[in-house]
Protein backbone atom coordinates (compact mmCIF):
# COMPACT_ATOMS: atom_id res chain seq x y z
CA UNK A 1 0.00 0.00 0.00
CA UNK A 2 2.98 2.52 0.70
CA UNK A 3 4.53 1.56 -2.82
CA UNK A 4 0.82 2.53 -4.23
CA UNK A 5 0.63 5.70 -2.70
CA UNK A 6 4.25 6.99 -3.22
CA UNK A 7 4.10 5.75 -6.97
CA UNK A 8 0.62 7.91 -7.37
CA UNK A 9 2.39 10.93 -5.29
CA UNK A 10 5.72 10.61 -7.83
CA UNK A 11 3.48 10.60 -10.72
CA UNK A 12 1.23 13.47 -10.03
CA UNK A 13 3.82 15.67 -9.26
CA UNK A 14 5.72 14.67 -12.40
CA UNK A 15 2.31 15.15 -14.56
CA UNK A 16 0.68 18.34 -13.13
CA UNK A 17 2.56 20.75 -15.53
CA UNK A 18 3.56 24.22 -13.58
CA UNK A 19 1.32 26.97 -14.51
CA UNK A 20 4.31 29.50 -15.16
CA UNK A 21 1.76 31.62 -17.24
CA UNK A 22 -1.22 32.90 -15.74
CA UNK A 23 -2.60 33.07 -19.47
CA UNK A 24 -2.62 29.35 -20.27
CA UNK A 25 -5.33 26.76 -18.63
CA UNK A 26 -4.84 24.01 -18.42
CA UNK A 27 -7.73 20.82 -18.88
CA UNK A 28 -7.03 17.35 -18.50
CA UNK A 29 -4.90 15.27 -20.73
CA UNK A 30 -6.49 11.51 -20.38
CA UNK A 31 -8.83 10.88 -23.29
CA UNK A 32 -12.79 10.64 -22.36
CA UNK A 33 -14.33 7.46 -23.32
CA UNK A 34 -17.66 9.01 -23.71
CA UNK A 35 -17.19 12.99 -24.22
CA UNK A 36 -15.18 13.08 -27.05
CA UNK A 37 -14.26 11.48 -30.75
CA UNK A 38 -12.64 8.93 -29.86
CA UNK A 39 -15.81 6.14 -29.13
CA UNK A 40 -17.49 8.91 -31.35
CA UNK A 41 -20.86 8.80 -27.96
CA UNK A 42 -20.50 12.38 -27.09
CA UNK A 43 -22.21 12.03 -23.95
CA UNK A 44 -21.96 14.42 -21.08
CA UNK A 45 -22.28 14.22 -17.27
CA UNK A 46 -22.45 11.02 -15.21
CA UNK A 47 -23.61 8.71 -17.65
CA UNK A 48 -24.14 4.49 -16.07
CA UNK A 49 -25.99 3.05 -19.15
CA UNK A 50 -27.03 4.28 -22.66
CA UNK A 51 -29.55 2.01 -24.66
CA UNK A 52 -30.48 2.63 -28.32
CA UNK A 53 -33.02 1.66 -30.57
CA UNK A 54 -34.99 2.48 -33.62
CA UNK A 55 -38.23 3.37 -33.61
CA UNK A 56 -39.63 4.33 -36.88
CA UNK A 57 -39.11 3.47 -40.38
CA UNK A 58 -40.48 4.92 -43.17
CA UNK A 59 -42.17 2.54 -44.53
CA UNK A 60 -42.74 3.57 -48.40
CA UNK A 61 -38.85 2.79 -48.81
CA UNK A 62 -37.93 -0.08 -50.58
CA UNK A 63 -36.12 -2.76 -49.04
CA UNK A 64 -32.65 -1.66 -50.23
CA UNK A 65 -33.05 1.76 -48.74
CA UNK A 66 -34.37 0.68 -46.07
CA UNK A 67 -31.24 -1.29 -44.67
CA UNK A 68 -29.25 0.94 -46.84
CA UNK A 69 -30.35 3.65 -43.95
CA UNK A 70 -30.54 1.36 -40.83
CA UNK A 71 -26.85 0.35 -41.86
CA UNK A 72 -25.13 3.93 -42.79
CA UNK A 73 -26.52 6.93 -41.32
CA UNK A 74 -24.23 9.48 -39.03
CA UNK A 75 -26.47 8.51 -35.86
CA UNK A 76 -26.00 4.62 -34.97
CA UNK A 77 -24.27 3.58 -32.17
CA UNK A 78 -23.75 0.89 -29.51
CA UNK A 79 -26.67 -1.15 -29.25
CA UNK A 80 -26.09 -1.28 -25.58
CA UNK A 81 -23.23 0.75 -23.68
CA UNK A 82 -22.31 0.28 -19.85
CA UNK A 83 -19.76 3.12 -18.02
CA UNK A 84 -18.51 2.87 -14.77
CA UNK A 85 -18.26 5.83 -12.07
CA UNK A 86 -15.40 6.99 -13.84
CA UNK A 87 -16.62 7.62 -17.22
CA UNK A 88 -14.70 4.44 -18.35
CA UNK A 89 -16.53 2.38 -20.98
CA UNK A 90 -17.27 -1.52 -19.16
CA UNK A 91 -19.45 -3.05 -21.91
CA UNK A 92 -20.18 -2.57 -25.09
CA UNK A 93 -23.09 -4.19 -27.41
CA UNK A 94 -21.80 -3.78 -31.14
CA UNK A 95 -24.65 -4.27 -33.53
CA UNK A 96 -27.16 -2.97 -35.54
CA UNK A 97 -30.19 -1.98 -33.21
CA UNK A 98 -33.23 -3.73 -33.58
CA UNK A 99 -36.59 -1.88 -32.95
CA UNK A 100 -36.79 -2.48 -29.15
CA UNK A 101 -34.23 -1.88 -26.27
CA UNK A 102 -32.44 -5.01 -25.22
CA UNK A 103 -33.92 -5.55 -22.42
CA UNK A 104 -31.35 -8.58 -21.24
CA UNK A 105 -27.67 -7.86 -21.19
CA UNK A 106 -26.38 -11.46 -22.58
CA UNK A 107 -22.76 -10.55 -21.60
CA UNK A 108 -21.45 -13.97 -23.73
CA UNK A 109 -21.82 -11.62 -26.77
CA UNK A 110 -20.72 -8.21 -25.08
CA UNK A 111 -17.35 -6.56 -25.14
CA UNK A 112 -15.94 -6.33 -21.88
CA UNK A 113 -13.05 -4.28 -20.33
CA UNK A 114 -11.12 -4.50 -17.28
CA UNK A 115 -8.76 -1.42 -15.97
CA UNK A 116 -5.76 -1.23 -14.15
CA UNK A 117 -6.72 1.46 -11.25
CA UNK A 118 -3.26 2.75 -10.93
CA UNK A 119 -2.75 3.35 -14.70
CA UNK A 120 -5.95 5.09 -14.48
CA UNK A 121 -4.78 7.40 -11.31
CA UNK A 122 -1.91 8.27 -12.65
CA UNK A 123 -3.25 9.13 -16.21
CA UNK A 124 -5.58 10.97 -15.07
CA UNK A 125 -3.63 13.99 -13.00
CA UNK A 126 -2.06 14.58 -16.71
CA UNK A 127 -2.81 18.47 -17.65
CA UNK A 128 -2.72 19.96 -21.32
CA UNK A 129 -3.07 23.28 -22.41
CA UNK A 130 -5.51 21.11 -25.45
CA UNK A 131 -9.04 21.98 -24.75
CA UNK A 132 -10.95 18.83 -26.04
CA UNK A 133 -14.10 19.68 -28.78
CA UNK A 134 -15.98 17.54 -30.08
CA UNK A 135 -16.14 16.05 -33.17
CA UNK A 136 -12.45 16.98 -33.21
CA UNK A 137 -9.90 14.26 -34.29
CA UNK A 138 -8.03 14.65 -31.11
CA UNK A 139 -7.17 11.41 -29.97
CA UNK A 140 -3.89 10.90 -30.38
CA UNK A 141 -2.44 13.81 -28.45
CA UNK A 142 -4.51 12.18 -25.23
CA UNK A 143 -3.62 9.29 -22.89
CA UNK A 144 -5.08 6.87 -23.22
CA UNK A 145 -6.43 3.73 -20.94
CA UNK A 146 -4.69 0.46 -20.29
CA UNK A 147 -7.39 -1.83 -20.82
CA UNK A 148 -7.84 -5.80 -20.55
CA UNK A 149 -10.57 -7.34 -22.99
CA UNK A 150 -12.23 -10.38 -20.79
CA UNK A 151 -12.41 -13.48 -23.21
CA UNK A 152 -16.00 -15.17 -23.47
CA UNK A 153 -15.75 -18.17 -25.32
CA UNK A 154 -13.92 -21.43 -24.09
CA UNK A 155 -11.52 -22.90 -27.06
CA UNK A 156 -10.85 -26.50 -27.12
CA UNK A 157 -8.66 -28.17 -29.07
CA UNK A 158 -7.62 -32.18 -29.09
CA UNK A 159 -9.89 -32.18 -25.76
CA UNK A 160 -8.32 -29.42 -23.75
CA UNK A 161 -9.23 -25.97 -22.50
CA UNK A 162 -7.14 -23.51 -24.23
CA UNK A 163 -6.75 -19.77 -22.72
CA UNK A 164 -7.08 -16.39 -24.61
CA UNK A 165 -5.93 -13.38 -22.91
CA UNK A 166 -5.55 -9.90 -25.18
CA UNK A 167 -4.53 -6.61 -23.30
CA UNK A 168 -3.89 -2.89 -24.74
CA UNK A 169 -1.05 -0.88 -23.39
CA UNK A 170 -0.08 2.68 -23.28
CA UNK A 171 3.35 3.81 -22.68
CA UNK A 172 4.38 7.33 -22.44
CA UNK A 173 7.86 8.97 -22.91
CA UNK A 174 7.89 13.23 -21.92
CA UNK A 175 10.54 15.85 -22.20
CA UNK A 176 11.71 17.90 -19.47
CA UNK A 177 8.06 19.68 -19.47
CA UNK A 178 6.58 17.13 -19.33
CA UNK A 179 5.23 16.92 -22.75
CA UNK A 180 4.32 13.77 -24.69
CA UNK A 181 6.94 12.79 -27.11
CA UNK A 182 6.34 9.42 -27.73
CA UNK A 183 3.25 6.85 -27.66
CA UNK A 184 3.70 3.29 -27.39
CA UNK A 185 1.02 0.96 -28.01
CA UNK A 186 1.12 -2.70 -27.10
CA UNK A 187 -1.41 -5.44 -27.99
CA UNK A 188 -0.76 -8.26 -25.29
CA UNK A 189 -2.41 -11.61 -27.25
CA UNK A 190 -1.89 -14.78 -25.69
CA UNK A 191 -3.43 -18.07 -26.71
CA UNK A 192 -2.23 -21.24 -25.25
CA UNK A 193 -3.17 -24.01 -22.78
CA UNK A 194 -1.37 -22.31 -20.14
CA UNK A 195 -1.08 -18.85 -19.71
CA UNK A 196 2.27 -17.75 -17.70
CA UNK A 197 3.48 -14.50 -18.91
CA UNK A 198 1.50 -11.63 -19.65
CA UNK A 199 4.13 -8.98 -20.18
CA UNK A 200 4.37 -6.99 -23.05
CA UNK A 201 7.67 -7.84 -25.62
CA UNK A 202 9.39 -5.86 -28.85
CA UNK A 203 7.16 -8.66 -30.64
CA UNK A 204 3.38 -7.02 -29.18
CA UNK A 205 4.53 -3.53 -29.83
CA UNK A 206 1.83 -2.13 -32.17
CA UNK A 207 2.45 1.23 -33.13
CA UNK A 208 4.98 4.02 -31.91
CA UNK A 209 3.65 7.39 -32.18
CA UNK A 210 6.38 10.30 -32.44
CA UNK A 211 5.22 14.08 -31.72
CA UNK A 212 6.97 17.22 -33.01
CA UNK A 213 6.02 20.34 -31.26
CA UNK A 214 6.19 23.78 -33.12
CA UNK A 215 7.39 26.67 -30.90
CA UNK A 216 4.39 27.27 -29.18
CA UNK A 217 4.35 24.33 -27.73
CA UNK A 218 1.81 22.61 -30.01
CA UNK A 219 1.96 19.40 -31.44
CA UNK A 220 2.23 20.02 -35.29
CA UNK A 221 3.02 16.49 -36.13
CA UNK A 222 3.33 12.60 -35.54
CA UNK A 223 5.71 10.40 -37.11
CA UNK A 224 3.58 6.73 -36.49
CA UNK A 225 6.08 3.48 -37.02
CA UNK A 226 4.77 0.25 -37.26
CA UNK A 227 5.69 -2.35 -34.56
CA UNK A 228 6.31 -6.16 -35.20
CA UNK A 229 3.12 -6.74 -33.72
CA UNK A 230 1.66 -4.61 -36.64
CA UNK A 231 3.06 -6.88 -39.41
CA UNK A 232 0.64 -7.41 -42.41
CA UNK A 233 -1.82 -4.98 -40.80
CA UNK A 234 -3.60 -1.89 -41.44
CA UNK A 235 -3.16 1.59 -39.71
CA UNK A 236 -6.84 2.64 -38.80
CA UNK A 237 -7.88 6.22 -38.41
CA UNK A 238 -9.66 9.18 -39.00
CA UNK A 239 -12.96 7.09 -40.41
CA UNK A 240 -10.75 4.71 -42.49
CA UNK A 241 -7.43 3.16 -42.69
CA UNK A 242 -4.20 2.77 -44.74
CA UNK A 243 -0.50 1.13 -45.15
CA UNK A 244 2.15 1.68 -42.68
CA UNK A 245 4.57 3.56 -45.07
CA UNK A 246 7.46 5.02 -44.62
CA UNK A 247 6.31 8.66 -44.59
CA UNK A 248 2.76 7.46 -42.55
CA UNK A 249 2.11 10.90 -40.33
CA UNK A 250 -0.98 12.80 -38.82
CA UNK A 251 -0.56 16.22 -39.03
CA UNK A 252 -1.96 19.43 -36.68
CA UNK A 253 -2.92 23.34 -37.66
CA UNK A 254 -4.42 25.73 -35.34
CA UNK A 255 -6.20 29.39 -34.78
CA UNK A 256 -4.93 31.75 -32.89
CA UNK A 257 -6.98 30.68 -29.75
CA UNK A 258 -4.93 27.40 -29.79
CA UNK A 259 -7.58 25.19 -30.95
CA UNK A 260 -7.37 22.47 -33.50
CA UNK A 261 -8.37 23.81 -36.78
CA UNK A 262 -6.99 21.24 -39.35
CA UNK A 263 -5.98 17.27 -39.26
CA UNK A 264 -4.77 15.37 -41.65
CA UNK A 265 -3.56 12.09 -42.36
CA UNK A 266 -0.90 11.84 -44.57
CA UNK A 267 0.79 8.34 -46.10
CA UNK A 268 2.06 6.72 -49.39
CA UNK A 269 2.42 10.15 -50.75
CA UNK A 270 -1.28 11.48 -50.52
CA UNK A 271 -3.55 12.48 -47.70
CA UNK A 272 -5.68 9.43 -47.05
CA UNK A 273 -8.04 11.80 -44.45
CA UNK A 274 -7.96 15.44 -43.95
CA UNK A 275 -10.72 17.44 -41.49
CA UNK A 276 -11.33 21.00 -41.25
CA UNK A 277 -13.09 22.54 -38.29
CA UNK A 278 -14.70 25.87 -37.96
CA UNK A 279 -15.97 26.92 -34.64
CA UNK A 280 -18.96 29.12 -33.65
CA UNK A 281 -17.89 33.42 -33.88
CA UNK A 282 -19.24 33.49 -30.24
CA UNK A 283 -19.56 30.17 -29.02
CA UNK A 284 -17.50 27.97 -27.98
CA UNK A 285 -18.02 24.80 -30.07
CA UNK A 286 -17.65 23.25 -33.27
CA UNK A 287 -19.97 24.27 -36.29
CA UNK A 288 -18.88 22.57 -39.62
CA UNK A 289 -16.18 19.74 -40.20
CA UNK A 290 -14.90 20.10 -43.99
CA UNK A 291 -14.31 16.26 -44.34
CA UNK A 292 -11.95 14.08 -46.79
CA UNK A 293 -11.60 11.03 -47.26
CA UNK A 294 -10.37 8.03 -49.37
CA UNK A 295 -10.23 4.05 -49.01
CA UNK A 296 -12.35 2.29 -46.87
CA UNK A 297 -13.58 5.34 -45.17
CA UNK A 298 -15.27 5.82 -48.73
CA UNK A 299 -17.87 2.87 -48.33
CA UNK A 300 -20.00 4.96 -45.94
CA UNK A 301 -20.08 7.73 -47.51
CA UNK A 302 -21.43 9.06 -50.88
CA UNK A 303 -18.61 11.29 -52.19
CA UNK A 304 -14.78 11.54 -50.84
CA UNK A 305 -15.85 15.19 -49.73
CA UNK A 306 -18.60 15.92 -47.41
CA UNK A 307 -19.08 18.67 -45.11
CA UNK A 308 -20.81 18.10 -41.55
CA UNK A 309 -22.46 21.10 -39.74
CA UNK A 310 -22.68 20.53 -35.62
CA UNK A 311 -25.21 22.33 -32.97
CA UNK A 312 -24.40 23.75 -29.46
CA UNK A 313 -24.82 20.64 -27.94
CA UNK A 314 -22.10 19.00 -30.31
CA UNK A 315 -24.61 16.84 -32.29
CA UNK A 316 -24.84 16.42 -36.14
CA UNK A 317 -27.42 18.68 -37.84
CA UNK A 318 -26.96 18.16 -41.53
CA UNK A 319 -24.19 16.43 -43.69
CA UNK A 320 -23.93 17.55 -47.38
CA UNK A 321 -22.40 15.15 -49.81
CA UNK A 322 -19.94 16.72 -52.33
CA UNK A 323 -19.53 15.33 -56.03
CA UNK A 324 -16.31 13.75 -56.48
CA UNK A 325 -17.37 14.71 -60.31
CA UNK A 326 -19.75 16.50 -62.23
CA UNK A 327 -20.85 13.94 -63.79
CA UNK A 328 -21.48 12.04 -60.17
CA UNK A 329 -25.39 11.28 -59.89
CA UNK A 330 -26.20 11.65 -56.19
CA UNK A 331 -28.86 9.82 -54.88
CA UNK A 332 -28.61 11.53 -51.75
CA UNK A 333 -27.19 15.10 -51.63
CA UNK A 334 -27.82 16.41 -47.94
CA UNK A 335 -29.25 14.50 -44.97
CA UNK A 336 -30.52 16.68 -42.00
CA UNK A 337 -31.16 15.25 -38.09
CA UNK A 338 -33.06 16.83 -35.57
CA UNK A 339 -33.23 15.97 -31.74
CA UNK A 340 -35.40 16.09 -28.10
CA UNK A 341 -33.01 16.04 -24.89
CA UNK A 342 -33.09 15.39 -21.62
CA UNK A 343 -31.78 17.95 -18.84
CA UNK A 344 -28.54 16.69 -19.25
CA UNK A 345 -28.48 18.27 -23.01
CA UNK A 346 -28.21 14.11 -23.86
CA UNK A 347 -30.47 13.63 -26.78
CA UNK A 348 -32.77 10.84 -26.20
CA UNK A 349 -34.81 11.05 -29.79
CA UNK A 350 -33.42 11.97 -32.93
CA UNK A 351 -35.15 12.26 -36.27
CA UNK A 352 -33.09 11.39 -39.64
CA UNK A 353 -34.10 13.27 -43.17
CA UNK A 354 -31.89 10.88 -45.36
CA UNK A 355 -33.61 12.00 -48.66
CA UNK A 356 -32.45 15.21 -48.98
CA UNK A 357 -35.22 17.28 -47.17
CA UNK A 358 -36.17 18.22 -43.83
CA UNK A 359 -39.34 18.00 -44.23
CA UNK A 360 -42.24 15.64 -44.41
CA UNK A 361 -42.01 12.40 -42.28
CA UNK A 362 -38.30 11.52 -40.93
CA UNK A 363 -36.68 8.64 -42.88
CA UNK A 364 -36.15 6.92 -40.01
CA UNK A 365 -35.82 7.77 -35.97
CA UNK A 366 -33.11 6.62 -33.77
CA UNK A 367 -34.33 6.82 -29.82
CA UNK A 368 -32.08 6.55 -26.42
CA UNK A 369 -32.91 5.46 -22.71
CA UNK A 370 -30.25 6.71 -20.60
CA UNK A 371 -29.41 6.08 -16.67
CA UNK A 372 -26.93 8.07 -15.15
CA UNK A 373 -24.90 7.52 -11.71
CA UNK A 374 -26.74 10.84 -9.99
Amino acid sequence: MKTFFYYFFVIAIFFSISATSQNVRYYSGLLSQIHGSYTNENLKDSVKTVKFKYSNLKESLSDKDQSRVIISNDIRRNYYLEVDKYGRVKTVLDQIPGFEYVSNIDHSITEDYIYDDEDWLSKNNYKSSLKQYYPVKNHNLLLKLNHIKVQKEEVRIKGKVWQEYEENLYKYIYDKPGRIVEEQNYVVHRFSENITDKNPTSKDLFTRKLSVYNEKGQVESQKIIAGLYAHDMSYSDMRTECGFCDDLQIKYAYDSLGRITEVILYGCGKIVAKENYSYHPTKDYVEKVKCHITGPGELSNSTKNFVETYNEQGNIIKKEFIPDSPEQNLKEKVRYYTYEYDIRNNWIKCSMYLEGTNEGEPTLVAERKIEYYN
